[in-house]
């Protein structure tokens, strides 16, 4: 990237900066970009984008449609994006991940970034996912880890999030540990390649603490038990969020201690998939074949 397309890059992501304070999403993006291992010509889709700040740090300006069921995030998206000179326009569809209005075969690079886990029909959206992805295209997903046995110390407390209740945050199951993930996308002709964990031990702690603070705001402030994105990014300017902001840095340094836990899993799982290569039609024909001869030279 030049030194113009790198300056463009940079003000996008600025004006996309809340979700740079979100330490999840600020942990998962070099797992992601590692796994897309972005690279030649091909369209890209992100089904669920959120604000836009994954999407933007993981396709830079490729050319990418961005998806999701919220219309005001992706206005939010789009506007910010156009409002930086030189920067690409993004597609922005509204659309279920279970109906993609897109032909077989489009998108060589796929990002679904913790989406599979709100959704009731999982198989449904995979199925779409496995129909708009190229022969040689690849997906990468990242989904709550549920192999620990638990997914949140929140969950553990029974302390209610903005997941528990309807709306577009909710979660219609925990998440996923790796052999119900690979089910569900075999079952759709799909097959992970690599996987791996973020969201560890300490950023999990660190997040915890501001889901925590954040829920005491929404309630108090608000009045509400669900929200948005959209919503929050409409308080950006808040006293709340400032605050926050300047706490940023050392919570950021706080989680950084899973650099010490790299070799454990984390409440995150990100996998890199592909579609499973098509098993040949004639190997039956010819075994039959084969039996059959062998039936015959035996009366």
């Amino acid at each position: 990237m030049n030194r113009s397309g790198q300056a463009v890059r940079e003000t996008v992501l600025a004006r996309l900066r809340l979700s740079a304070y979100d330490l999840p999403t600020r942990d998962k993006i070099p797992a992601i970009r590692q796994m897309m291992k972005v690279d030649g010509p091909g369209l890209a889709l992100d089904i669920g984008i959120g604000t836009g700040y994954t999407t933007y740090s993981v396709f830079d300006d490729r050319p990418t449609v961005c998806v999701d069921v919220d219309t005001a995030n992706l206005r939010n998206y789009d506007g910010r994006v156009c409002s930086v000179p030189g920067a690409r326009r993004p597609l922005c569809v509204v659309a279920e991940a279970a109906a993609l209005p897109f032909k077989a075969e489009t998108f060589r690079f796929v990002l679904c970034s913790e989406v599979m886990e709100h959704l009731e029909d999982d198989d449904a959206a995979t199925r779409e996912l496995a129909r708009v992805m190229a022969p040689d295209g690849r997906a990468v997903i990242t989904v709550p880890y549920t192999g620990l046995g638990f997914t949140s110390f929140l969950g553990l407390l029974r302390i209610k999030t903005v997941h528990d209740f309807p709306g577009p945050e909710y979660h219609a199951r925990p998440g996923y540990d790796e052999a119900s993930l690979a089910r569900l996308m075999e079952r759709h002709g799909l097959s992970i390649q690599r996987q791996a964990y973020y969201f560890r031990l300490f950023t999990r702690l660190a997040t915890e603490f501001v889901s925590l603070a954040h829920l005491s705001y929404q309630r108090l402030v608000h009045g509400r038990r669900a929200w948005t994105w959209a919503d929050v990014t409409a308080a950006e300017r808040s006293p709340a969020l400032r605050l926050y902001t300047w706490t940023f840095p050392l919570l950021w340094a706080f989680s950084r201690l899973d650099r010490l836990l790299t070799s454990r899993r984390g409440f995150g799982l990100v996998a890199a998939v592909e579609k499973a290569p098509a098993r040949p039609a004639s190997g039956p024909i010819r075994e039959t074949a084969t039996a059959r001869r062998r039936q015959g030279s035996r009366s």
